[in-house]
């Protein structure tokens, strides 16, 4: 892929990760976190596993980076379509791109914020954080496992999001003003958001 902007959010993405997992997440702090539902030598395990495919997550975080701009530039493209009858992917790709580095905002203020402000913190704390999410508002553990992505959903970054994609998209399209512009967004990918949540919601129904 010939797209300076995608490796450059690849190779952000993937040292925030990398950063993330070297700096919060440690063997003192899984011990803390799982000591009252496994054993020393059950956690001892995990970690043995966790480090042995520690390279596949790795390569999962860039996987899921493209295929989330893939679908987001589908999801316009039909927005579009609708509009004017006619394709614009790779345009839209580029759009896609563009607009996901919103949400690396959220991904350094989760580094920050454990880092320097709540530095005692377990391994649900991490899972849990969503700053400027509705979920932020309640306690995650009281609430049914399947609303918990809905709410995380529900945040002020991903309306940042819909915000500068329309913002791109009406410069990459000068024919749609602003207006138009969140008109494409909200039918395109805010269709195939509510459709992704319903679905996730629906696998934690089955499966938990």
């Amino acid at each position: 892929m010939k797209n300076p902007l995608l490796w450059l959010l690849l190779l952000i993405s993937l040292t925030l990760t990398v950063v993330t997992k070297n700096t919060l997440v440690s063997n003192s702090l899984y011990f803390n976190s799982l000591a009252e539902k496994l054993s020393y030598e059950q956690i001892q395990e995990l970690l043995a596993k966790g480090k042995k495919w520690e390279w596949v997550g790795y390569i999962l975080v860039l996987i899921v980076y493209i295929i989330k701009c893939l679908l987001v530039a589908l999801c316009l493209t039909l927005g579009v379509f609708f509009v004017f009858n006619r394709f614009e992917f790779k345009r839209m790709f580029n759009i896609a791109v563009m607009a996901e580095f919103v949400f690396l905002i959220p991904t350094v203020f989760k580094l920050l914020w454990f880092l320097f402000i709540q530095t005692s913190y377990t391994l649900q704390d991490l899972q849990y954080f969503h700053p400027f999410s509705v979920l932020s508002i309640f306690d995650p553990l009281s609430l049914e496992p399947w609303l918990i992505y809905p709410l995380q959903v529900l945040n002020v970054f991903e309306a940042m999001y819909w915000v500068v994609l329309a913002y791109l998209l009406s410069k990459e399209l000068p024919e749609l003003d602003m207006n138009r512009s969140m008109t494409v967004v909200m039918s395109g990918y805010g269709t195939g958001l509510i459709i992704w949540v319903a679905f996730v919601m629906f696998l934690t129904l089955t499966y938990t």
